[in-house]
């Protein structure tokens, strides 16, 4: 093939349609939008890594990770510019919070991204992992909202893919301005099943779709990422002046589930010449 019809060399001439703030490039030669299909496969492939596999069935009721989300990851990947080789467990939890940051109301669902993103010691990285959060918005040019319509663009892309069947039932969506008076202790994190949901009539190993068999193995995370984190670390408290709001307790901390009461003791006054 000549330099004149080989398509990495040959002059492109590039057409973008804006699509409810989710912008498709279309090539004359193709080439961009082969591209764009290699994203969409790699993303897939993604999703059908045994870690992730685990992770998503740990969300039957799909509060952190319904078809929607899941599609901003990709948006997210593909306004940051991701290569290929940086379509990892590591990018997805961080674009997968971000998503949670711009849409979800609760903050406490979320906070289970941070056992599985970081492992055993996570509540020692979460400053780390909201820093590289910040990192990869700033590489997305701060574009964080994505439409509804931009969604189903990505989903039509795969249209019978498993991922676009995580649809959230109508009690768990909808606008929440105050947290949940059931107390839930998160996050629970790899080795333990998520919490009964009454409204959903689900148990707790139980999840609405099929996924694949998952491996007791951790690919890219530390070997002892799959170890029952120690309960409780992050704990919501109920403020004696209204509202919550979350403590994170240190992993020597091994607390049963219950109610416990918070005591705040005055400072001391400082003593004479001090």
């Amino acid at each position: 093939m000549s330099d004149s019809q080989d398509p990495t060399t040959s002059p492109v001439v590039t057409t973008q349609v804006d699509l409810g703030g989710c912008s498709w490039q279309g090539g004359g030669n193709g080439f961009l939008r082969f591209h764009q299909h290699q994203e969409v496969q790699a993303f897939l492939s993604l999703l059908e890594d045994s870690f992730v596999q685990e992770f998503l069935s740990k969300d039957p009721c799909f509060q952190i990770s319904d078809k929607y989300l899941l599609a901003m990851v990709l948006v997210y990947f593909q306004r940051a510019h991701l290569k290929l080789s940086e379509y990892t467990h590591s990018s997805l939890f961080l674009a997968l919070y971000l998503a949670n940051d711009m849409e979800e109301d609760l903050e406490g669902p979320k906070c289970e991204i941070f056992p599985w993103a970081l492992g055993k010691d996570w509540c020692l990285q979460v400053g780390k992992f909201l820093h590289q959060r910040d990192k990869l918005w700033a590489r997305m040019g701060f574009r964080a909202v994505v439409s509804r319509q931009c969604c189903e663009e990505v989903m039509a892309k795969e249209p019978f893919h498993w991922a676009w069947t995580r649809d959230r039932r109508p009690h768990h969506g909808g606008v929440q301005r105050v947290c949940p008076q059931v107390p839930v202790h998160l996050p629970r994190g790899p080795g333990l099943s998520p919490p009964h949901c009454s409204p959903c009539g689900l148990p707790q190993h139980c999840s609405r779709h099929q996924l694949k068999p998952v491996s007791s193995k951790c690919p890219s995370l530390t070997s002892e990422c799959h170890r029952p984190p120690s309960q409780n670390y992050l704990s919501r408290v109920k403020n004696a002046w209204g509202g919550d709001f979350l403590i994170v307790l240190p992993p020597e901390m091994q607390l049963e589930p219950g109610t416990y009461s918070l005591r705040i003791f005055p400072k001391p006054p400082a003593r004479p010449g001090h």
